[in-house]
């Protein structure tokens, strides 16, 4: 009896501790459960799940929902709209989720982080430079606006000028482009345009003025040569000795004192010579034939060397080829018997000489049926 009393008394006992901890352990877990559950309502009230965005290693800011922020990026390197060619995103950002404890200060909206990442992508477009003469004036966006600009500015422009306006499609990175208005590309053209008209302008008032020059010096050279004319005429008139007269020319004097005619007028074993060239030392004082007016004083290329002509009026013209030295200028008059030139080599020479040519109305004339 006393045993089987004792196997009672000890169930008993445990079935007691048992409800009793059991209880205890229930309560224990509802507080550990309410705990866990203020915790978790802190954290979620105190803290936000959010993924941060690095790019290169450096943090620019935080998303809710990478995937929707990958999303964008994939939409804008797609995007090629308008003059884009290309969008290259260099360094592709970074996720790491966080808990970020001050959400107002943290949080990063999607598009802030999207411009960042547009900042620093390659962006290549299609624009269309405007040239002057080769130089870059202005940069649009398409064909149409480039060529109703110089379409424009070369309606503008009346001179009979070469303008060298030039288009030239180009693909370049944005950030080197710098944007040119219509109305601004206009102005800055116009600019240079104006610069070169001007140029031109000038160069024709130049033209203008020399041709006008010309003009007047050709109307007194023809002033002097009619006066020439005239005293020749008198001199024909009057003159009884020295040089001969032909009956259509006028009374000439030899042009060196001396020397030896080492080549006579006519046809010789190079061709036809149109005078007679008159041999004597290098510096031999040359003299004008007869009175006139200087219509050419300086290097002929055809082989005169250095040469002087001189129009005595009445149709006659005088050769002084070969000089060495030149002593009178275009324009000038000269008196019978004044030194004009010094005998030279020069030209197509075998050694030094004058070569005397005498010229009535264009055609060559034997200068020895004039001065011997």
């Amino acid at each position: 009896m006393t045993k089987i009393f004792n196997k009672k008394g000890v169930n008993f006992i445990v079935s007691k501790c048992i409800k009793y901890y059991g209880k205890r352990l229930v309560k224990l877990s509802s507080i550990i459960a309410i705990g866990l559950f203020i915790i978790a309502l802190f954290i979620c009230v105190k803290y936000k799940p959010l993924y941060k965005v690095t790019l290169d290693g450096k943090v620019i800011g935080y998303v809710e929902d990478k995937d929707r922020m990958q999303e964008k990026i994939d939409k804008f390197a797609n995007n090629l709209e308008g003059n884009i060619t290309s969008i290259k995103v260099e360094v592709m950002p970074a996720y790491e989720l966080e808990l970020v404890s001050n959400v107002k200060e943290s949080e990063t909206k999607e598009q802030e982080v999207l411009a960042l990442i547009e900042e620093n992508a390659e962006i290549k477009c299609r624009t269309y430079a405007i040239k002057l003469d080769g130089n870059e004036k202005a940069c649009v966006n398409s064909m149409e606006e480039a060529e109703a600009i110089v379409s424009e500015i070369k309606a503008n422009v009346v001179e009979p000028i070469e303008l060298n306006l030039e288009i030239e499609e180009q693909e370049r990175n944005k950030k080197e482009i710098t944007e040119t208005t219509i109305d601004i590309a206009k102005v800055e053209l116009n600019k240079d345009v104006d610069v070169k008209v001007q140029a031109y302008e000038a160069e024709q008032e130049a033209i203008r003025k020399a041709e006008e020059e010309a003009r007047k010096a050709e109307k007194a050279r023809r002033a002097r040569a009619a006066q020439v004319s005239a005293r020749n005429n008198v001199a024909r008139s009057n003159s009884t000795a020295g040089a001969s007269i032909p009956a259509t020319g006028a009374a000439f004097m030899r042009p060196v004192s001396g020397g030896m005619v080492t080549s006579p007028f006519g046809y010789r074993t190079s061709g036809f010579h149109k005078g007679v060239d008159i041999a004597t030392s290098t510096g031999t004082p040359i003299y004008a034939s007869a009175e006139g007016t200087v219509i050419f004083s300086g290097w002929n290329s055809t082989g005169y060397g250095n040469l002087v002509i001189v129009d005595h009026g009445n149709g006659y013209q005088t050769y002084y080829a070969h000089c060495s030295q030149l002593y009178v200028s275009y324009g000038q008059y000269v008196s019978q018997g004044q030194n004009i030139a010094a005998v030279g080599t020069t030209g197509n020479s075998t050694g030094p000489h004058v070569h005397f040519q005498v010229m009535y109305y264009g055609a060559v004339q034997n200068p020895q049926n004039y001065i011997w």
